[in-house]
């Protein structure tokens, strides 16, 4: 739309100083090289990355209009729980694609800063898996684990996602998830495997879509190339897997219970 000003639509001194600043986006910059601030040189190539970060934005919002929908549909006695439930997970899973989008953006143009530490991942598993035991219940997956100590010299937030994304990949095509931790011996590098059982047939609901095709699969290897941390996967007629290394493996231990 063409901008005109006329004495009709000029703004006093005092409503122009006291008018609030628009909302800033994080997309705005500075530090992004693909600021959309500027008209200058533009090209789709370069400016995907705003454009994703503008989408995140507004499923987020979106998502929050869903869910405050759903609470005054509940509350005036529209919709059942198990109503609420399945509506809830849509939303959620809308919200999580968006928080991954904006993960993979900000990682892809270098935002973060590793400070590599001590961690011992069994640890890390096991939390991530208490964490989201409730959750688990609720959907009736099934989740085991097979830990043994290994202590690795990894950024703790990198650890820390790989681990979470790890085992939402999985969730997203399995109901039974296995977790486990092998310790490097003799100079290899400790292994975080996470693998899913493929559904059967009759259960299969995503189309002929492959199971690393999603987000979650796209941050774990955004996450893992952060770090320098090699990753592989592995298929067979039942499971699915993924395989993170590190490396810099300090200790290594018993098996934990």
């Amino acid at each position: 739309m063409d901008r005109a000003t006329t004495s009709e639509t000029k703004l006093s001194g005092a409503a122009a100083v006291t008018a609030p600043p628009p909302r800033r986006r994080w997309s705005d910059g500075p530090n992004y090289a693909w600021s959309p601030g500027t008209e200058e040189g533009w090209s789709i190539a370069t400016q995907w990355p705003a454009l994703v970060a503008v989408l995140c934005e507004e499923v987020a919002g979106g998502t929050t209009d869903v869910t405050r929908e759903i609470e005054r549909l509940l509350a005036q006695g529209k919709l059942s729980g198990a109503d609420v439930q399945a509506i809830r997970r849509a939303v959620l899973s809308m919200r999580s694609a968006g928080i991954a989008l904006q993960q993979i953006v900000r990682l892809g143009g270098g935002l973060f800063n590793l400070s590599p530490d001590r961690i011992e991942l069994a640890s890390l598993a096991r939390a991530a898996v208490r964490e989201r035991q409730r959750e688990l219940l609720q959907r009736r997956i099934e989740v085991s684990l097979d830990l043994r100590r290994a202590e690795v010299w990894v950024d703790g937030a990198i650890a820390a996602g790989l681990m979470q994304t790890g085992l939402e990949w999985a969730l997203s095509f399995s109901r039974k998830v296995r977790l486990k931790v092998a310790p490097g011996e003799g100079g290899e590098p400790a292994r975080l495997v996470i693998r899913g059982a493929l559904p059967l047939a009759s259960e299969h609901v995503g189309g002929n879509r492959r199971m690393n095709d999603n987000l979650q699969w796209v941050l774990l290897r955004q996450l893992a190339a952060c770090a320098r941390l090699p990753v592989s996967r592995s298929s067979s007629a039942a499971t699915e897997s993924a395989v993170i290394e590190f490396p810099a493996a300090i200790a290594s231990g018993a098996r934990l219970a």
